[in-house]
């Protein structure tokens, strides 16, 4: 893949998206360019119907945090892009028909080495987004400082903050829907977090447009999995410090729930188990090579924690090809992250830090 840009933006909110909308202008129009031709293949609805369908979330974002908004408006006038077509993409989750699948990972003391809090997944998507990565630095008006990596425009991904609070991301689907506050503007609502229960707190408080599984750790040595649906959600604590979530519900409420993920995704079994009976090899010393090796692991290739999905057509069974698009791991005792974009089996990883 090329040098992906690590853009760093300061001030406002408004001030913070109009600065990343003019450093990032292409990145966000091949954002918006490759999600049209993805609403178009998945949902067979043009990109008007995006639009009116992001207007519907709008009210939705203004009740969670009118900054937020201020955000988007920043990065349509810095980008010269129509603000509804910022709005669609960072509820694209909730207008789309599928969604991402992810292997995610946690590890906390006394599990690791020198007794870090290590948190990391692999994001596994189209390859028409490869493009559209970013590294994004945002020192915010009186919040706290964050560090994330995500599609061009879209306000809220996978990341940290200088709190020592990271997060990653699973989807999940019921069969139910509704509207809501789309995902990445809680996973916003995450970063924003000055504390542990804040971070929780922010995918609580208002009904959800979507479900997904949120994996928020602390530097304190704390890792919750919080599967949400619309309008309830589940915490998961570490099986002895450590935590795995793929693309299912597993938690004590799972029962009561239609997932609809799992067969979109039915290797998403296999990796969560994977993922934890690798990540338990090196118990005690677990570290940020351990996760490494977690994340590029082959077993049931193509459909593997390291994804090279779209090299197999779909078939009976297999419904959504998709490929590892970046990989991160967190760690946060020192606020450092590492990021390999492309399969971790064969990219490098790049490091940053707070």
């Amino acid at each position: 893949m090329p040098k992906i840009k690590h853009i760093k933006v300061s001030g406002t909110a408004y001030e913070c998206g109009h600065q990343l909308g003019i450093e990032a202008k292409e990145e966000i129009r091949k954002t918006i360019k490759a999600y049209k031709k993805i609403f178009q293949t998945f949902n067979k609805n043009d990109w008007t119907f995006a639009q009116q369908e992001a207007e519907k979330y709008l009210p939705w974002i203004q009740q969670y945090d009118q900054t937020l908004v201020e955000e988007m408006q920043g990065i349509s006038d810095g980008a010269d892009v129509p603000f509804l077509d910022i709005v669609a993409i960072n509820a694209r989750s909730e207008i789309m028909s599928t969604n991402d699948g992810c292997t995610s990972l946690a590890a906390l003391p006394p599990s690791t080495d020198g007794h870090k809090t290590i948190v990391g997944q692999n994001w596994d998507w189209l390859t028409s987004i490869k493009g559209c990565l970013i590294v994004v630095e945002i020192r915010q008006t009186n919040r706290p400082q964050i560090l994330m990596c995500t599609e061009a425009g879209i306000i809220g991904k996978i990341g940290m903050n200088n709190k020592g609070i990271g997060i990653c991301l699973n989807f999940l689907s019921e069969e139910r829907q509704q509207y809501g506050v789309p995902v990445h503007v809680i996973l916003r609502g995450i970063l924003n977090s000055e504390l542990y229960s804040q971070a929780v707190g922010q995918i609580s408080r208002l009904p959800r447009g979507t479900a997904a599984n949120y994996l928020i750790a602390s530097k304190e040595g704390e890792a919750l999995s919080v599967e949400s649906t619309c309008n309830d959600y589940d915490a998961i604590y570490p099986n002895q410090d450590i935590i795995t979530h793929s693309n299912h519900f597993y938690g004590p409420k799972s029962i009561l729930i239609k997932d609809t993920s799992r067969y979109k995704f039915p290797d998403t079994h296999f990796r969560y188990g994977r993922a934890e009976k690798l990540l338990r090899i090196d118990y005690g010393q677990i570290n940020e090579q351990s996760f490494k090796r977690v994340l590029s692991d082959h077993v049931n290739y193509p459909d593997s924690i390291c994804r090279h999905g779209e090299t197999l057509a779909p078939m009976l069974g297999r419904e959504v090809p998709s490929d590892t698009l970046f990989s991160i791991i967190m760690n946060l005792s020192e606020l450092r992250l590492e990021i390999a974009f492309g399969q971790p089996c064969c990219a490098p990883f790049s490091t940053f830090s707070l």
